[in-house]
């Protein structure tokens, strides 16, 4: 399969292709800086190596340097490229604004200058918050215009002032972004457009002709995101553009911008699969998520708490292999865990436990199920995920070689020098250990943060991976780009509805973000569980539990047309973490329990913790419904389901199947969709057709008041978000809005559940008043029944 170049091997094959003469050109390049509507996954370096391609000098600029006026100059530099989109570092904003005025050229990303970020004593960055003065003209202004609404399909200019033809991409794929507000600039300056929306520049040069800011040339590099191109358009579009400013500044000719713009165009594209046909492999297990058999009635539990990390994970890995034939350790990582032993016993799964006081004694006591260590390699920054697949391969206990020696371990799988780097030990795992790994098991980790994760996918034989985001490309071995096409490779050869466990974000940029991680695994068919901070899910999935039952809720309240009724429903649930104990402390809120609360809940819990959803189903009182949650039986974006996949109309309804068997099996009546566009929901109601009602949304959507609340052509009604939060008073404004002015109004009162907690949802219904009546979300499908049945009646009558 064809990859990225590296950004290293680009540096070492174009430094030499910039003539002495070529115009020199500032990259701004700052680990750990913040991304805001740029892809997170864009690397300053590459930008630079595509510019050394080009025949342009570049260098990479910090911070510092960019708030250096010595450094950033005029006569240093002839332009300076900004890729972090409507980020930019607050202190350099002055340095930035002088090489402006003296002609620099300011190659952007985003919507500009419209969120400064501020550095912090401890090194971090602060986002100030959304200002867009700063890119205006005026005496405090930058001066490079600013934006307004567009929601129209994005086109190529006809001029095409940066050759984008030639890359033959569909712009409209990615929907409609914010325009250049041609009114914020200068009536003597030249606004030349890139790309359009609405007959406005979404992408444009900017040439100043206006005294404040004469002879600068710059470029706005908007555009809409297609997934499978997102970082190749963003490097193409910077580097274009940089090319197309120096040439319209006269210090490229047009034989050497044609030149430049070749160059570019054979730089490598991304490899974006089609048509695949997935292997069709038999499910090891009848259920969605792998099951133990049946816990030991007495567990040998052992408190890990006091433990180094590398202890932990070999304890895990331990408890992974030995519980695979039996769950007999179980481990406390947290107080979480002492709850969740206690709950088993509560509930008649286990009985008293063998408690150990040493733990890394229980290596002695089940020394004869394992076959020695596998050691990582600390030069390679993924290798403890390769760790963990040869862990669960080969009875290895995952250890460092004092360790091993420290318990007698002989080391049977050294990693130590085996890998040249990230990519190189996925490709190892896809073309050596893939054959012989679950297929339908992945977890998807930061390697730090390694450890209580691992049991249950050592336990099925499971493959864990990370992908490396731009913050951490100085981790070693770090490849994000190689990183991805491998983990793509591997994706191709896993078949269908296969699980990702784990979560692809543990920080902005440290990983691939959640966004592109999910939107990744759906397009292959692989579905994301949230499960980043989980323990001892080798013994839980044992308890055998074949469906629950919510508690019976009161009638629906008699139907007031005066009345707006909104079911509050809580976000996050398809996280499994925050069953742990997150939940747990709106459930032991005096409050809950007072008013009507629908959680969202991924129905796989099932499978994998059965003991922590029967605890919620038990304390459910019957203002509480259960809602699945998020997209189906794991986390998916529709839109994206299969579209690498040949047969997208069969694997949407194979997934859809899963969805529809695991919400009977917890009783749940409707399902959260994410990430949907209107034209996507009946194509799920059609694929659900036992689904009496949808909620679609994560938050608010931009559509009118009177598209939030529809009936679908299958007869099914569809409430979407109207609300996200957080607080009391944002909650009951965003609740009022959505209502509109129609009565009787239904609407979804969506809680972002990180920011609200049950006394903010009680102040919000006290804020709202008696007008507004809380309900369980079947109540609103019920009521919203009723009245367009009332209404139906009505227009019969009329009509006669």
């Amino acid at each position: 399969m064809r990859l990225f170049l590296t950004a290293a091997l680009l540096l070492l094959g174009a430094a030499a292709f910039a003539a002495p003469d070529a115009p020199r050109v500032a990259v701004f390049s700052q680990p750990g800086f913040p991304y805001f509507n740029a892809p997170a996954s864009l690397a300053p370096k590459s930008v630079a190596a595509d510019l050394r391609a080009a025949g342009v000098r570049a260098d990479l600029l910090d911070a510092d340097a960019l708030a250096d006026s010595s450094r950033l100059n005029a006569g240093t530099y002839a332009a300076v490229v900004l890729p972090y989109g409507n980020a930019y570092p607050d202190a350099a904003f002055a340095a930035l604004r002088a090489f402006h005025q003296a002609g620099g050229c300011l190659i952007l990303s985003g919507i500009p200058f419209t969120h400064a970020i501020q550095r912090q004593a401890d090194g971090s960055w602060k986002d100030l918050g959304n200002n867009s003065a700063a890119a205006l003209f005026g005496p405090e202004g930058i001066g490079v215009g600013g934006f307004t609404g567009g929601q129209e399909p994005v086109t190529l200019s006809p001029a095409d002032p940066l050759g984008l033809k030639s890359l033959g991409h569909d712009w409209s794929r990615g929907g409609g972004v914010q325009v250049l507000d041609r009114a914020t600039l200068p009536a003597q300056d030249q606004a030349i457009p890139i790309l359009t929306e609405g007959g406005q520049p979404a992408a444009a040069l900017i040439v100043h002709h206006d005294p404040a800011f004469n002879g600068a040339v710059d470029v706005w590099t908007n555009h809409p995101t297609v997934d499978e191109y997102e970082v190749y358009d963003a490097e193409q579009m910077l580097a274009r553009g940089t090319i197309a400013a120096l040439r319209q500044k006269g210090l490229l000719t047009a034989a050497r911008q044609k030149t430049a713009f070749a160059a570019l165009d054979k730089l490598p594209r991304p490899y974006v699969y089609t048509n695949l046909t997935l292997p069709a492999l038999p499910r090891p297990y009848p259920t969605f998520q792998p099951k133990t058999p049946p816990p030991a009635r007495h567990l040998y539990v052992a408190d890990v708490r006091h433990l180094g990390h590398d202890q932990q994970l070999l304890l895990a890995s331990l408890q992974g292999i030995v519980n695979r034939a039996q769950p007999r350790i179980y481990l406390l990582f947290s107080d979480d865990d002492q709850f969740w032993l206690d709950a088993m016993q509560q509930q008649g799964q286990t009985d008293k436990p063998i408690l150990v006081d040493a733990p890394l004694s229980l290596v002695t006591t089940f020394r004869r199920e394992i076959n020695g260590a596998v050691v990582p390699d600390p030069k390679v920054y993924v290798s403890p995920c390769v760790a963990v697949d040869i862990a669960g391969l080969d009875d290895l206990v995952i250890a460092t070689p004092d360790l091993a020696g420290q318990l007698h371990l002989p080391v049977k799988n050294d990693l130590r020098g085996k890998f040249k780097g990230d990519a190189d030990a996925f490709r190892y795992v896809r073309t050596h250990l893939l054959s012989r790994l679950n297929p339908y098991l992945s977890l998807c980790l930061d390697p730090p943060l390694l450890g209580s994760q691992v049991d249950d996918v050592i336990a099925a034989k499971g493959m864990a991976f990370w992908v490396t985001g731009p913050k951490v490309q100085d981790r070693p071995g770090a490849d994000m780009t190689a990183e991805r096409a491998e983990i793509e490779a591997t994706f191709a050869r896993l078949p269908l509805n296969a699980v990702v466990r784990g979560f692809w974000w543990h920080g902005d940029g440290v990983g691939l973000d959640e966004g592109p991680g999910v939107s990744l695994g759906s397009r292959f068919g692989k579905v994301t569980t949230v499960s980043d901070y989980v323990s001892n899910f080798s013994v839980l999935s044992g308890v055998p539990m074949p469906k629950l039952t919510q508690k019976p809720q009161p009638p629906a309240p008699a139907l007031d047309p005066s009345k707006v009724y909104l079911a509050i429903t809580m976000s996050d649930g398809d996280n499994l973490c925050t069953w742990r104990g997150y939940f747990r402390s709106y459930f032991n809120d005096p409050l809950h329990g007072t008013f009507p609360i629908a959680w969202g809940m991924g129905p796989t819990l099932i499978d994998v913790a059965p003991t922590i959803a029967q605890w919620y189903y038990q304390h459910a009182t019957p203002t509480d419904e259960f809602l699945c949650d998020v997209s189906g039986v794991g986390y998916i974006y529709p839109p994206d389901w299969a579209a690498a996949l040949k047969d997208h109309g069969g694997a949407f309804q194979s997934f859809y199947d899963w969805t529809q068997r695991y919400m009977e099996r917890l009783d749940m009546h409707t399902v959260r969709l994410m990430n949907v566009r209107a034209q996507d929901i009946p194509r799920v109601g059609a694929a659900l057709p036992r689904v009496p009602f949808l909620m679609p949304d994560y938050g608010i959507q931009d559509e009118p008041t009177d598209q939030y609340t529809y009936t679908l052509p299958t007869g099914q009604p569809v409430f979407r978000a109207v609300s996200f939060g957080p607080g009391a008073s944002r909650l009951a404004a965003q609740v009022r809005a959505g209502a509109g002015a129609t009565r009787p109004a239904f609407v979804n009162a969506f809680v972002w559940n990180w920011g609200s907690k049950m006394s903010d949802l009680r102040q919000m219904l006290d804020d709202l008043g008696p007008g507004y009546v809380a309900v369980t979300p079947s109540q609103l499908n019920a009521l919203y029944r009723q009245a367009q049945a009332g209404k139906q009646v009505n227009q019969a009558a009329k009509r006669e």
